[in-house]
């Protein structure tokens, strides 16, 4: 599941705290009547878009190359694995295509090609499955977001909601509420900060969600969400951790949907040469194991984007062994959700070629342990504390020391916990401005500010690289990065239009006399580079003066 603008700090996209300035061609009051209005849905969507949108579209836009583009951003940000890229180019360079996939293709609701391949690769050693996949058991879609925006439209009613322990993967809110109305939930662990052996293990793995179900309104959850392998955290749940959701999931009448999008990501490294391996949903007798858990219950996701490094092909895959209700709903709406006959072509060519198979997922492990290693030395010449990882393409890191302030004294709770937010996208602000795009642990409901995920999963050269400009933006480099003056221009031009944005809504609920959302000062602090001119203009009633101190 791609990170998109969750690569952002959260302060700086919730939703309807600073609305994107109306730049598009002015309309007079007295015209507005006459034109077509948005439904409530499409005025909600419309206020959630935000500048922070903006500055991912320009980092995306200019991307670092070592051949073509050396002040381009290095994304370390997004889940996206680059290190088989070459491989697969090559291998890809012939387009396998039939005369059906000039048409329709061959099914109402995707692919017999794809589906036999599909079905194939699951029945492999990988995922074990108690009962054979077959074709009718799946459905694809362009991504695992559109199928979990498919999937959750007919499991949950809007205003319902699904329990996921956090820290988690936080395209899962976007993906849920969007269209399905349906919210997560996060559930923190009583052990520490989500990331310890406890919340990966047995029923201690269940960490907070009786709390948090008793917690909601009555019937209001109606799903449990398990990311195995883990993201952020990169690492996988036990067999028995997996049977504790099951249990939980049939205990309270839940649906339980597992995302295993890096099945075979997993890899071992220097900090645990023999990790928790990965077990497949698919390969649990979910009744006999799980006290009485009804395997209709269960239904996976996973995608070609983050095991094969095809982010861009658009290829998800949903699996409901038993549910066969299910199934046909999700199939009433398949016509919206249809890959593409190239990119279908293409990863059934990969996942039929027995050899090419074998030889991807090892070579591709071997290149994530090499690249974690890199990784974590960076981190340890530093004394930067992380998390072992051994699944994905990531490790979190803890940057709490580089953070432009300290927990302020004599604050409430809630106000130091915004100073701190504000701080962490301040460290983000200055990161992106030296050529790196990370993403804060706020965006995955890590509970610690100043946790970071740093993505390694690309070439040596580019980490390397990325690396060293993450040095010169911590202080801990020595000399300038020559691209600072490609990079702050993008910095610059959202600085500008978020300054724009925010003093309108300061304006605006000034004179209503409410007082401005504290993210406001926050996203202004950040992408001015807290270069402010006069403190009183953001702060209590001054936020209304904001556009003057930038």
């Amino acid at each position: 599941m791609s990170c998109g603008p969750a690569c952002f700090p959260r302060i700086l996209s919730e939703p309807n705290v600073c609305p994107l300035p109306q730049t598009q061609t002015q309309v007079n009051d007295s015209d507005k009547a006459a034109l077509p209005q948005l439904s409530s849905r499409g005025k909600a969507h419309a206020a959630n878009v935000t500048p922070f949108w903006k500055v991912f579209d320009d980092v995306l836009r200019n991307v670092y190359s070592p051949e073509t583009n050396t002040t381009g951003v290095i994304n370390m940000g997004i889940a996206n694995n680059s290190l088989m890229e070459k491989e697969l180019l090559e291998y890809f360079s012939h387009l396998p295509l039939d005369p059906t996939d000039l048409t329709y293709g061959t099914s109402l609701f995707g692919s017999t090609r794809l589906f036999g391949a599909l079905s194939h690769h699951f029945n492999r050693p990988t995922f074990s499955p108690v009962t054979p996949v077959l074709e009718e058991h799946i459905l694809t879609g362009p991504g695992c977001g559109p199928l979990l925006d498919q999937l959750f439209e007919h499991l949950a009613e809007p205003g319902q909601a699904a329990l996921v322990a956090a820290p988690y993967y936080n395209g899962f809110d976007a993906d849920l509420m969007t269209r399905a109305g349906v919210r997560c939930i996060p559930v923190y662990s009583p052990y520490g900060d989500g990331s310890e052996a406890e919340s990966f293990d047995g029923e201690t793995a269940l960490r907070g969600f009786e709390e948090a179900l008793a917690a909601a309104p009555a019937g209001s959850v109606s799903s449990l969400i398990l990311c195995n392998p883990h993201n952020p955290l990169g690492r996988c749940y036990t067999r028995s951790a997996l049977l504790a959701y099951g249990r939980f999931a049939q205990q309270h009448n839940l649906h339980l949907v597992v995302d295993e999008i890096y099945a075979r990501s997993t890899f071992a490294t220097s900090d645990d040469p023999h990790p928790v391996p990965f077990t497949s949903a698919l390969s649990i007798d979910w009744q006999r194991e799980a006290s009485g858990c009804h395997p209709s219950r269960v239904h996976i996701l996973t995608s070609a984007s983050k095991d094969f490094g095809l982010n861009g092909f658009r290829l998800g895959v949903f699996i409901s062994q038993h549910n066969p209700q299910l199934v046909a709903a999700m199939k009433s709406t398949s016509k919206l959700y249809m890959v593409s006959s190239p990119a279908d072509a293409l990863w059934s060519r990969l996942l039929r070629d027995e050899t090419l198979y074998a030889w991807f997922v090892e070579e591709n492990k071997q290149r994530l342990s090499a690249a974690y290693e890199v990784a974590k030395e960076w981190c340890m010449k530093h004394g930067i504390p992380y998390t072992h990882s051994n699944a994905g393409h990531f490790l979190v890191a803890n940057l709490d020391r580089f953070m432009p302030i300290t927990r302020p004294e004599g604050c409430t709770a809630e106000q130091s916990q915004v100073a701190l937010q504000e701080a962490e996208a301040l460290l983000w602000s200055r990161v992106l401005q030296h050529g790196v795009c990370v993403t804060p642990g706020s965006n995955y409901w890590h509970p610690t500010p100043g946790i970071f995920r740093l993505t390694f999963a690309m070439p040596e050269q580019t980490l390397r690289e990325g690396l060293r400009r993450f040095e010169l933006a911590l202080g801990l480099g020595e000399g300038r990065s020559n691209v600072e003056q490609g990079v702050v221009a993008v910095a610059a031009d959202a600085a500008a239009a978020v300054v724009e944005a925010c003093s309108s809504a300061a304006v605006m609920q000034t004179h209503a006399g409410q007082g401005v959302p504290s993210a406001c000062h926050g996203i202004y602090i950040a992408l001015c580079g807290g270069q402010q001119k006069d403190k009183s203009l953001v702060s209590g009633n001054g936020t209304a003066r904001l556009g003057q101190a930038c």
